[in-house]
């Protein structure tokens, strides 16, 4: 917004006050100027109505927008909040939001101590035709303490300039782009990135270019919102120092497509928990419905004295259209209690699956696949007290410790007997992976054996060996295999 823009519009609010004065609609009950505190119904520190608000509404508004451009009015009324912030409240109706020259919005949040409310899906921005770059709402610089809640967001993705990637990477074309491409560091000097403190509630966002929202920040919030449509990237992306995605609802319908659902990339500390994530019938995930990158990759962002942790639990994923596998590529991740239906899982693809603790999840008619590349001790991975239900499991790779999982057998018994003029028998272990130990008891002589012992194990079987025949009689021996709590390689690893 430039400098004449924001006068103007400014301008415009004072003339709206004097003259409410001067027709007595203050006495009516119209708001007071910008800068006084507000009481009764009016407790917004600054009220835009819509062009197609109703005329009471419109009345008692500090501003009213055209229906064109209508981000200049909303970015002036953020612009002339008091030096400590204050609420911008967006009043039901239809909000044309346009760009402004030389940056990525947009409505844009540049300063501390903003809240910006609407009246839920009654408050519908959206983009206008022929953009380009442009975010719905552009959350921007070393600001913290932000608030955005309660909006119908449209990216209007079909009537956009196509987006390439060499012009503007991915800063705009976002429903709402929380960024500061400064980074940050703290007093000591460390990696800190900003914004800090943002939250994004109780909004509907459609139909966008690239993302719904593109996070990038600390202690970075999107809480219980609903997404619908089109997306060409992520729907919601976190990157950064920390962030939650919790509460929100992905549903993809019959002939919407979606590049990712909800996804960490470099972020160091995040929470994707009890979220809802639904592909129909036609509908297409065409990448990871959830999925961490890996964090520590050579040349990438990193921070000294950092670690990363991520929890992803109670999230409810089912796959009646056709969607990705979800991807669990972080480090010392603790992933609990979520419902995959008819969706893939790996863990350790390609580079991370680190520390993974994989316990209690449900899995029907899928697949859980663990190829972790790494040897080093904190690449342990925990598989326990999961439910399979017409599901499989593959383990290929990655040191994993296993433990009880109803539907994946662990551990179990039998009886093998070595023929009289053998000294071996194959016998199928009917474990789910390569057995950890197997323990042979003799049920009768061995003729001429006096050792016995166990080799070759494999997914499937292992071969008994005696050290002589059994002579006239047949060997026989009780055996237990197990895999449970014990430390297992992949059955591609070297």
């Amino acid at each position: 917004m430039t400098t004449a823009q924001h006068g103007m519009v400014m301008a415009a609010l004072a003339a709206m006050e004097a003259a409410a004065v001067a027709t007595g609609m203050a006495a009516e009950g119209a708001a007071p100027p910008v800068t006084a505190p507000m009481t009764g119904a009016r407790t917004a520190a600054v009220v835009v109505a819509a062009a197609d608000a109703p005329e009471p509404v419109k009345r008692a508004a500090d501003i009213v927008c055209t229906g064109q451009d209508d981000h200049v009015a909303i970015n002036a009324a953020i612009a002339g909040l008091p030096s400590s912030g204050g609420r911008v409240h967006l009043t039901g109706g239809s909000y044309a939001i346009g760009a402004v020259a030389g940056t990525f919005g947009g409505v844009i949040i540049d300063r501390s101590n903003v809240l910006l409310t609407g009246e839920g899906s009654a408050t519908r921005l959206r983009l206008q035709d022929g953009l380009t770059d442009c975010n719905v709402i552009w959350i921007y610089g070393d600001i913290q303490d932000i608030g955005v809640r309660d909006l119908f967001i449209d990216g209007n993705a079909k009537n956009q300039v196509p987006w390439v990637r060499e012009r503007s990477q991915w800063n705009g074309n976002n429903g709402i782009k929380i960024i500061n491409p400064a980074g940050g560091t703290d007093t000591a000097g460390l990696y800190d990135v900003t914004p800090r403190n943002v939250r994004v509630a109780n909004c509907h966002i459609e139909d966008c270019v690239l993302m719904a929202v593109m996070a990038h920040g600390t202690a970075v919030e999107v809480r219980d919102c609903y997404f619908t449509g089109s997306f060409g990237s992520h729907v919601i992306e976190l990157l950064g120092h920390s962030g939650r995605v919790e509460g929100c609802t992905l549903r993809v319908k019959d002939g919407d497509s979606v590049g990712f659902g909800f996804s960490t990339d470099r972020a160091y500390h995040y929470h994707i928990v009890n979220n809802k994530i639904f592909v129909e019938a036609g509908g297409t995930i065409r990448g990871h419905p959830i999925n961490n990158w890996p964090p520590k990759l050579a040349g990438r962002e990193t921070a000294a004295g950092y670690e990363f942790h991520g929890v992803i639990a109670g999230n409810i994923l089912i796959n009646n259209g056709s969607s990705g596998y979800v991807r669990l590529d972080g480090y010392m991740d603790v992933v609990h209690g979520n419902i995959f239906r008819g969706v893939p899982v790996v863990i350790g693809c390609p580079s991370g699956g680190l520390g993974v603790t994989f316990d209690h999840n449900l899995l029907i008619n899928t697949s859980l696949e663990i190829k972790s590349p790494h040897r080093d001790p904190e690449s342990r991975i925990l598989i326990d007290g999961n439910q399979f239900f017409n599901s499989t499991v593959k383990h290929t790779d990655g040191i994993v410790v296993w433990g009880s999982n109803p539907g994946y057998v662990t551990e179990n018994t039998g009886t093998a007997v070595i023929a009289a003029e053998q000294t071996a028998v194959v016998v199928e272990h009917g474990l789910a992976a390569v057995p950890a130990s197997v323990q042979l008891t003799p049920a009768n002589s061995l003729g001429a054996g006096t050792k016995f012992w166990v080799d070759e194990l494999t997914a499937r079987t292992f071969t008994l060996r005696v050290d002589a025949t059994p002579g006239a009689a047949t060997a026989i021996f009780q055996w237990r295999a197990v895999t449970t709590g014990s430390q297992t390689l992949g059955t591609g690893a070297k």
